[in-house]
């Protein structure tokens, strides 16, 4: 087979390359489940979101990701149960998927919870050939528009938590396939383990003002360490302002607000590496609605 040329923009930055193959989010703290699936069923409603993240607004084909995701907790049962359905898209790559997750929780102590929590995901990944440029257009393994592959694969994560405070550590692509597609199965690459552990404390100023610091370290071993700082401010349970530093170099920026059973927050995102050139920075929307069903899972709803 020809060697292929990616039209791949920032390299060493995103995909096989940095072994970086997992949506970035910058407003993760509002729905930890994204990062660990034993946050699933941690809270008193079923929240039901819709996330919609566009990178590095001013590359052509830039990554973008789409997500709609609910969780649900049966006390009863000490359990949890939830599903993502999800598209990700970067140049001539797209995913679409869905997991579906279940964990099990313990009550430990002062009221604190353990949870352990597993997902399954199946995904169609799809190359694009128009987004390629071969070396020898006239190869005959290059044929047709699109080629697509069903990829299987599995998540792992525990959590502990409290109205208070939080901490986990969770396990991505634990199966870790290759992926192989073309006319003579052009590797694509092995999915790679990433790992995750997070923690946060909530500080109450006063009756009126809490505060949130709250940290992300995320690693796959095969390329640099990303940690996460991250603070938020948050008014009379109704809004919220963050600010989050990235050791790649971006800062985030998160305002939010709740009405009724509503939860409405935006995050911008600046690098300020090399790359900040040739972009103007990346947006995130989060629309949250939170169907009550009373005191359903420890706690009370949590930001």
């Amino acid at each position: 087979m020809k060697k292929l040329i990616f039209i791949i923009f920032a390299i060493g930055i995103y995909g096989v390359i940095s072994a970086q193959q997992l949506p970035v989010y910058s407003q993760y703290m509002f729905n930890r489940m994204l990062v660990n699936p034993g946050v699933t069923g941690s809270e008193p409603d079923i929240p039901i979101q819709l996330l919609v993240r566009q990178q590095w607004v001013g590359f052509e084909n830039a990554p973008s990701t789409q997500m709609l995701n609910a969780h649900y907790c049966f006390t009863q049962y000490n359990m949890g149960v939830g599903g993502i359905l999800f598209v990700d898209r970067f140049g001539h790559e797209q995913k679409i998927g869905i997991n579906l997750n279940y964990s099990y929780f313990l009550p430990i102590f002062d009221e604190a919870k353990l949870s352990f929590g597993l997902s399954f995901q199946l995904f169609q990944y799809q190359l694009d050939y128009t987004e390629l440029v071969a070396l020898d257009p006239e190869d005959p393994n290059i044929y047709g528009t699109r080629e697509s592959r069903i990829v299987p694969e599995s998540d792992f994560g525990v959590y502990l938590y409290h109205e208070d405070y939080f901490a986990g550590i969770s396990a991505n692509q634990m199966i870790g396939l290759p992926i192989k597609i073309g006319g003579e199965e052009i590797h694509m690459g092995r999915l790679v383990r990433h790992f995750n552990i997070m923690g946060g404390y909530k500080f109450e100023l006063d009756p009126e003002f809490d505060l949130e610091p709250s940290a992300l370290i995320k690693t796959s071993f095969k390329a640099p360490s990303q940690l996460d700082l991250n603070v938020k401010c948050i008014y009379l349970d109704n809004y919220w302002v963050g600010l989050s530093y990235r050791t790649c170099g971006d800062i985030v920026s998160m305002l939010g607000v709740r009405y009724k059973e509503f939860d409405f927050g935006i995050a911008a995102d600046f690098a300020t590496s090399d790359i900040a050139s040739y972009q103007n920075g990346s947006y995130e929307l989060m629309v949250t609605y939170r169907l009550p069903l009373g005191a359903k899972s420890l706690g009370e709803r949590k930001y």
